[in-house]
This record gives structure tokens, C-alpha cells and sequence, in this order.
């Protein structure tokens, strides 16, 4: 099956939208004017959810185990690194690299979710995550009601990057 959602963003590179909408869910604390913890839930839309959980909740049970959730790390997750997992920190308008941690896929409403935290010595004066896919395989969606934050503001709007859209969350 792994095959087949490879040949799946393969084939849709062809055409020149994304075909997996992933909803982000930013958890943020600030403390003392630094992020004490950053934490990211992505929602994956209803199709391609299916389609993944028909695969890699392997004994059925509508939930994601460990050994699931270890396969779904190594074998899913981590094919986004090479795109940053369509997540930029950018400190004074330079990207920062980062390794998500934490790492833990689930099922939820019959969507597929994938949680990681960040961890680094990030200040919120300057710092701003940015959300998008540039190979237009995946439509990061970012909307206010989906941050939540504790110890600051922060603004949504989106990106325009000439040849694809995403969205930035700022902080104030």
C-alpha cells in the first residue's frame, strides 16, 4: 500500500494542486518572552485518511498502536523531512532546522493525526512558523480558531510565495 500512496504523489505531481489537505493545530506556551513549548497536530482530510488508516491500522481496531505508530514514523512521517514537514521556523527571516519529537499518529473521528513537538531555544521577537508545500502535494491549512496559545498573541495570514500559498503565524 505504501507503494500505492507513493505512485498516488507521483501521479499528482502532474497536476498542479494538492490533493492531501493536512489541518494544522499549533499548541504554543511563552514564557519569559521564549517558547516553552511548541507542539503541532496535523489533521489529515477524510480521504486521504481512509485511505491510510485502511493500511496502517493494520490489526483494525480503529486505533493506532505502538508498533503501528512506530511503522507510521519511520515509513510516513519521516518522508517529510526532506520538505521541512511543510513546517518553516524562521528567526529574523532565516529558516531554523528543526527535528520533530514526540512523534504519535492516532485516529480520530475517522481522520488520521500525526502530533510531534519542537524544541529549541526560540524567542517569539522575530520568530515565525510558516506552513506550505511548494511541490503542491500537500495544502497546509492554518485558520485562527486552530492555535492556541498561552502566554502571548500571535496573527494568522496567509503566504503568498508567488508559485504556491501557505500560512504564517506571527507572533506579537
Amino acid at each position: 500500500m505504501k507503494s500505492i500512496f507513493t505512485l498516488f504523489l507521483l501521479i499528482s505531481s502532474v497536476f498542479a494542486h494538492p490533493h492531501t489537505f493536512i489541518e494544522v493545530y499549533p499548541s504554543i506556551e511563552v514564557e519569559k518572552s521564549k517558547f516553552s513549548t511548541i507542539h503541532f497536530k496535523w489533521v489529515l482530510d477524510e480521504m486521504t485518511s481512509t485511505i491510510l488508516i485502511m493500511e496502517l491500522d493494520s490489526n483494525a481496531n480503529g486505533k493506532i498502536d505502538k508498533k503501528e505508530n512506530d511503522y507510521i514514523e519511520k515509513e510516513y512521517f519521516s518522508m517529510f523531512k526532506p520538505y521541512s514537514y511543510y513546517t518553516y521556523v524562521k528567526i529574523d527571516k532565516k529558516v531554523v532546522p528543526f527535528k520533530p519529537e514526540n512523534f504519535k499518529a492516532t485516529i480520530e473521528n475517522h481522520r488520521l493525526c500525526y502530533s510531534f513537538d519542537i524544541y529549541g531555544n526560540y524567542g517569539i521577537k522575530n520568530t515565525i512558523f510558516e506552513f506550505g508545500d511548494s511541490d503542491f502535494y500537500v495544502a497546509m491549512v492554518l485558520k485562527d480558531e486552530f492555535v492556541t496559545i498561552k502566554g502571548s498573541s500571535a496573527k494568522v495570514s496567509g503566504v503568498d510565495n508567488d508559485f504556491y500559498y501557505g500560512y504564517k503565524l506571527e507572533f506579537k
